[in-house]
């Protein structure tokens, strides 16, 4: 089990007065099990990318609340959530947890 951090802007406003999101800020933790996802970046002549990529468990009684705009600290990165985070239920129809992958790609 690893400690990952969830970060999430906080809402604000534009000089116009038009909600944005702002600047990100820790709103909570959560121990998980995380896991790579394996990967094959096409290189060019010109970029050697390198995709960053895990899917983590959350297990818990109830939803965890993460959001497909947050971004997730895991092993000291900071990584955007990757699609709708999952619930996880067992075959009774149970929450057991969250599932959620998280990655971006650079370079």
């Amino acid at each position: 089990m690893e400690t990952i951090e969830v970060w999430r802007g906080q809402p604000t406003t534009d000089v116009d007065g038009n909600p944005i999101q702002g600047k990100p800020s820790r709103v909570g933790t959560f121990q998980a099990m995380v896991a790579p996802v394996s990967t094959t970046d096409q290189t060019e002549e010109t970029a050697s990318p390198r995709t960053v990529e895990y899917t983590i468990h959350i297990r818990g009684g109830k939803p965890t609340g993460i959001q497909a705009s947050d971004l997730i600290k895991v092993r000291g990165m900071l990584l955007p959530v990757k699609g709708t985070p999952q619930v996880w239920n067992n075959i009774h129809g149970r929450h057991v947890g969250d599932v959620l992958t998280v990655g971006e790609r650079k370079g």
